[in-house]
This record gives C-alpha cells, structure tokens and sequence, in this order.
C-alpha cells in the first residue's frame, strides 16, 4: 500500500471529530514498523515515537480526568483505575470501533500474519494517534480526542464495571501441555458495610500465596489479584 493521505482516511478525521492540519501525522500514526523497515530506502518511518509520546498524554489526561471525579481515592486506587482504561484490551477495542485496522500502514509480512488485527498492534496505534493530535494541535485537541473516545470506559471503570477476565487466563496460563499447576482463590478479608463491603482475596500457586488484591465485589478482588498474579508470573 502507498503511503498516501486518501478519502478512508478522511473518515477517521470525521469518526474522530478532529481535522489534520498536518495531514503526514495522521499517516506517521498509522505506519507499522514493519511497513518503516520495508520502505527505509525511502526515508520513512515508524509511529514508535509516537507511541512512546502518546502513552504519556494518554496517562495524564485519563488520570487527571479521574483524580477530578474521585477526589476521596488514593493513588493505588487512582493507578489500579487508570490502568484497566488505558490497558491494551481498552484501546485495541476503541480502535476497532474506529475502524482503525484497515488503515494501518504493515510490512507484507505482518499483512500476512493478521496485523490489521492484533490487539497490540490496534493499541499502540491508539497510541500514536492521540500524540500526533497533540502534536498537530496541542493538548485541548487531544484531550478533547482522548476524552471523546475513552470516557465511556473511565465511567465504567469508576463504577466498577470494567473488569477483563484475568482470572480465565490466570487459569489458562496455569494448564498448559508441559505443566500444570493449582490455583486457588482465598477471600481472607471482608471489610465495610453490607452495601458498601471491600473483599480481599489472596492467590495460591501451588499452595504458595503469591498475591492479594481488594474489590468492591469478591469477582472483582478475584480479578485485581489474577491481574497481579499474571504480572509476577511474567
């Protein structure tokens, strides 16, 4: 594909409400590294650094937006919030919404693989897109951009309700063809009011606690813990 400004293109501005004045960051945002190593002779390049720009943008504005709207949380609350908003899941799920994929600049290799479809690759892109906003139009543009897209999952996530299944690849993860290991749940703390009770649940692998995590629901302290568990595993 050559790397072109074209009428599909337009339509993301629309999708987005936002307009490039600069139309070359809307295309830097949207080239794959693959695609930047496949036309280096020609002096292209990746949306890497922008990705590396807009996970600080996208820090910021989804944190001060909730430090705004829950001004009795602490930061591990705030951190633990903010991390399943701008988490892999949340933005590859935008950038379908967007229709982002089939915009994407890949390296014939990477088309083949299924690149247009990769979480990572939706997400990073998600990324890069909001730091070429900013950097095409300054930060009101890109809050006004980040907030449009991402603030339906911010009232989820202040609620509560935006909660990925950790516990299920906690438990994948645990029973693979090489080994396989025992995983228990143990609800060692319940604290606070009937309508207004925080659960503690504690992780064993193997009879060995590896973690704890609270919630606001015994499912939802299962899952902070199995997000834990999954990030130590690594």
């Amino acid at each position: 594909m050559e790397r072109q400004y074209l009428p599909d293109h337009k339509k993301l501005e629309q999708r987005i409400s936002y307009s490039f004045k600069d139309k070359e960051f809307l295309l830097l945002a949207l080239t794959h590294s693959t695609y930047a190593y496949e036309h280096r002779k020609d002096g292209v390049i990746s949306n890497q650094r922008l990705e590396f720009l807009g996970d600080a943008i996208l820090d910021f504005i989804v944190g001060e937006e909730m430090y705004k709207q829950r001004a009795d949380w602490d930061e591990g609350k705030l951190s633990k919030t903010r991390a399943l908003v701008v988490c892999e899941k949340t933005l590859a799920k935008e950038a379908e919404k967007l229709e982002i994929g089939a915009l994407l600049f890949l390296g014939k290799g990477e088309e083949g693989t299924g690149g247009r479809e990769k979480a990572s690759t939706l997400a990073d892109t998600m990324e890069s897109l909001f730091a070429a906003i900013y950097l095409d139009g300054g930060f009101d543009s890109a809050k006004r951009v980040v907030l449009s897209c991402l603030s339906p999952y911010i009232d989820q996530a202040l609620k509560g309700e935006l909660i990925f299944d950790y516990k299920s690849r906690l438990l994948e993860k645990a029973q693979t063809k090489h080994e396989t290991h025992q995983v228990l749940f143990n609800v060692v703390k319940e604290d606070g009011p009937v309508h207004d009770r925080i659960f503690e649940v504690a992780v064993l692998i193997d009879g060995q606690e590896i973690v704890r995590a609270e919630g606001r629901s015994k499912k939802q302290a299962e899952q902070e813990a199995s997000r834990l568990a999954l990030e130590r595993w690594k």
